[in-house]
């Protein structure tokens, strides 16, 4: 970003430390150019003007320190972002993936026995950037319950479901009167709640609350909130129905338990959401 393309939002960002300046390269939008696109700055070859080549003519810029390029300083960003919350590592984040994921340790929130982790990230809409995130997830995996905050609109990135993490779009949680901190009360209600957009099936990243067609499905023992979360991965994925045996295992229900209408004995969920079959089981959406 040039600042001079947003030069009131810029100037914000300068002064609060949030944007950085990138090289000595200089952008501008040329004055031909419909679609605002930006175009680099560079001198003439006889005047040695700084400018560029429009569609027809040479054009001479005359505003240069405000077409220098900043880019987003993400540890200022994510310090920021998280500096109400009490992270384990408010102080010194751990840097990932080049920068582009920052790890603030642990946290307590409101309303909330357990203490979560939190993790600050962007640039997730491209498909490769979710899938080395998905990398790092494997070799650093959650225990417990990973809170993702990604600096992507809601509208532009809607993950797909990833076990033991939440992701948490930053407007979503946004301290209005702050401008970038998270409020700790609304990331807690979001995680009892959902995002606004959830479509047929919902789960949160530690399977504990399961929404279909708009009902709420409440759970709290760990091994039900892991077969929940396999359910609804299956259903999410597209191959909804799953072996019995293969969720037992993976939900550590040991020998003893061989249906899965043993584990989910008494829930209200069972047979009218969670319905088993033979050797198989799904979720009836």
């Amino acid at each position: 970003m040039a600042l001079a393309h947003k030069p009131e939002s810029g100037k914000q960002l300068l002064d609060a430390g949030l944007i950085v300046r990138r090289g000595s390269t200089q952008a501008a939008v040329a004055e031909d150019d419909l679609d605002d696109s930006p175009v680099w700055l560079t001198n003439h070859p006889t005047t040695t003007r700084l400018g560029h080549l429009g569609a027809v003519t040479w054009q001479d810029e005359d505003h240069a320190e405000s077409r220098r390029i900043y880019v987003l300083d993400l540890a200022a960003v994510a310090s920021r972002v998280a500096s109400a919350i009490d992270c384990s590592l408010a102080k010194d984040p751990v840097s990932h993936l080049d920068g582009e994921v920052l790890d603030f340790g642990l946290a307590r929130l409101p309303r909330r026995n357990a203490r979560v982790a939190i993790w600050v990230v962007r640039s997730l809409t491209s498909p490769r950037a979710f899938a080395r995130l998905r990398d790092l997830v494997a070799r650093r995996p959650a225990e417990g319950l990973r809170i993702v905050i990604t600096l992507d609109s809601s509208e532009r990135f809607r993950p797909p479901f990833l076990r033991g993490h939440e992701f948490v779009a930053l407007a979503d949680v946004v301290d209005h009167e702050d401008g970038v901190a998270i409020s700790p009360d609304i990331l807690a209600a979001r995680l009892m709640i959902g995002p606004s957009h959830k479509g047929p099936v919902w789960v949160s990243g530690e399977g504990g609350v399961l929404i279909v067609h708009g009902k709420q499905h409440d759970f709290t023992g760990g091994k039900q909130k892991t077969a929940v979360g396999l359910l609804a991965q299956a259903w999410l994925d597209g191959d909804p129905v799953l072996p019995v045996e293969k969720v037992l295992i993976e939900s550590e229900c040991g020998q003893s338990m061989k249906r899965l209408k043993d584990l989910f004995r008494g829930h209200p969920t069972w047979q009218d959401v969670i319905r088993e079959s033979g050797p198989n089981c799904w979720l009836e959406v």
